[in-house]
């Protein structure tokens, strides 16, 4: 099925001749399209968290990712059951994330505290929405287990950095891929609970799909030339679909920090946009507020490749935006790369 959007007197979209582009596959479950994705050998993921760049291809992140839904399935995952992940973005987080959608299980990504200070309402506020996503595990990291204490209802918690480990260091030839349903669910999503309290939505593999594919069309991806820069939180559907399951799934190139390492440094998103080469991001308009701040004290950047700035999550400020332009044009970025973005978790994202 090949996907289009129709305004009144246009023609269908179709990508432009000469882009590896990527065909819509609807029929495929996330997994399949990782299968799919790993035959790829150019693609990878660089983690750059702390200052320090990890770099991996999507291949050896699947033959890890194997090996951990090994050990779920030998925890009792089975297919249709719900794995709840709570950790700062990670290789683990990011492998244990993608195993959870290879044992069939509905991916819970429950969100990180604002700031520790907040640490006794984060507790409250994740012990509710483990029990309300009904998960069957709780992966989470280390630096996060010591918070959060076991009560008797809750199901069972594992550290996720340990995880397979500690069940017994199943290899990769250990998985048994197990056969999984579209109408099945692939993520439980929650919502911001900016104009009310927080509510799980439930989407399947096939509508996760779908969306992979629209954005894919609508945004003309290259799997051999684009690359993908993120900071963006994996709790939030900006982040988990499209800035990691789009890469993740199509075999596309990502580099991958985290919101803190934004925070600390505003100036680190735009270096990594530079070093890396990067063609396509997306932010909340504060962000690109701070950018515009850095790139007026920065020299040496080449963001000439840069052609996709989503701009979304909050408010859209023209101001906001045409600073950032101007701070751009001295380092090669081009004023048509910024669109204003809108996308809400029933959706799943776009």
């Amino acid at each position: 099925m090949r996907l289009a959007w129709v305004v009144e007197g246009a023609k269908p979209f179709a990508p432009p001749q000469g882009l590896t582009h990527v065909t819509p596959t609807t029929s495929l479950a996330l997994p399949d399209r990782i299968e799919r994705a790993t035959g790829r050998a150019a693609g990878g993921i660089t983690f750059v968290t702390g200052g320090k760049p990890d770099q991996s291809s999507w291949a050896e992140l699947h033959s890890d990712a194997r090996a951990m839904a090994a050990a779920l399935q030998s925890e009792g995952v089975m297919p249709g059951d719900h794995v709840a992940l709570l950790g700062v973005t990670s290789r683990s987080f990011v492998t244990a994330l993608q195993a959870t959608w290879l044992a069939g299980a509905c991916a819970v990504v429950l969100p990180l505290p604002f700031r520790m200070t907040d640490i006794a309402e984060f507790i409250s506020q994740t012990r509710q929405r483990i029990q309300s996503a009904d998960a069957k595990l709780v992966l989470i990291a280390r630096d996060f287990a010591a918070f959060i204490e076991r009560h008797h209802l809750d199901p069972p918690f594992a550290v996720l950095e340990t995880f397979v480990q500690d069940a017994g260091n199943p290899t990769s030839e250990a998985f048994n891929a197990p056969k999984i349903s579209l109408d099945s669910l692939a993520i439980l999503q929650f919502t911001s609970g900016s104009t009310s309290d927080p509510k799980g939505v439930m989407l399947p593999h096939a509508q996760v799909g779908a969306n992979l594919d629209a954005i894919s069309i609508a945004a003309q991806v290259d799997v051999d030339n684009d690359v993908c820069v993120s900071w963006l939180p994996l709790y939030h559907d900006m982040g988990l679909i499209g800035m990691l399951t789009l890469p993740m799934t199509t075999g596309m190139n990502l580099v991958l920090g985290a919101p803190s390492d934004f925070m600390s440094n505003p100036s680190s998103w735009v270096q990594w946009m530079s070093d890396y080469r990067g063609t396509a991001t997306a932010g909340p308009n504060f962000s690109y507020a701070l950018a515009a701040r850095a790139m007026r004290r920065m020299s040496g950047l080449d963001l000439s490749r840069w052609r996709i700035a989503l701009n979304g999550a909050e408010p859209v400020d023209p101001a906001t935006v045409a600073a950032f332009v101007e701070a751009g044009a001295p380092h090669g970025l081009d004023p048509r790369a910024v669109f204003p973005a809108f996308g809400m978790a029933e959706t799943c994202i776009a």
